[in-house]
């Protein structure tokens, strides 16, 4: 956006996008067992290694609330394979967290992530005033992906059939059933990434 001279709209937009939801899994566990600067050491670490897959996907990191975080695709950079991109990263995303599992476990603590994906439309922009205005998105599929992330397992990716349509031919998946989501009159298909 800065290189190319754009400003985001201030107006909010209705889009077809594709939104992540990723969090540890017992994480107030480990909160109740170690010190507040070892926990901010793991936690900076990895919310570092994550926030550059991120900028590599060319997502956008709306939110880090504790140990979750909110990404999605498709604006303010547009873009057609939005889906593709956000199960890619989710690969990526477990196959990094492997990787940091090592040094979580020198602390005595196993580090898992779930993480729940889900592509439609909703709506982005700037909410707020004057003092604080917050550019996020909004909308029933946006709950979607909540809830796929709150249902997911350590070391699980669970999408949408939404988003399962736009990557079948990337990916495996193990189809999971289905879901209610409040909001959503119909229930969702959820499916299991396997190939990683």
């Amino acid at each position: 956006i800065l290189s190319g001279g754009e400003g985001m709209d201030t107006e909010p937009q209705r889009k077809m996008m594709t939104v992540l939801f990723s969090d540890i899994r017992q994480f107030s566990i480990l909160t109740d067992s170690l010190e507040p600067e070892e926990i901010f050491h793991l936690l900076d670490h990895y919310l570092s290694e994550m926030t550059r897959l991120v900028h590599h996907y060319e997502g956008t990191l709306n939110k880090i609330i504790g140990d979750g975080m909110l990404i999605f695709f498709g604006d303010p950079i547009s873009m057609e394979d939005h889906a593709q991109r956000s199960v890619l990263m989710a690969v990526d995303m477990q196959k990094k967290t492997a990787e940091l599992k090592k040094e979580w476990l020198h602390y005595g603590h196993e580090l898992g992530i779930g993480i729940g994906i889900n592509t439609g439309y909703m709506t982005v922009g700037n909410i707020g005033s004057d003092m604080h205005m917050d550019y996020t998105v909004i909308g029933n599929q946006v709950n979607v992906a909540a809830r796929l992330g709150s249902e997911a397992k350590k070391g699980q990716i669970l999408i949408s059939q939404r988003t399962y349509s736009r990557v079948k031919d990337l990916v495996r998946v193990e189809e999971m059933g289905e879901i209610r989501v409040k909001g959503i009159h119909s229930p969702v298909m959820t499916y299991s990434v396997k190939s990683f």
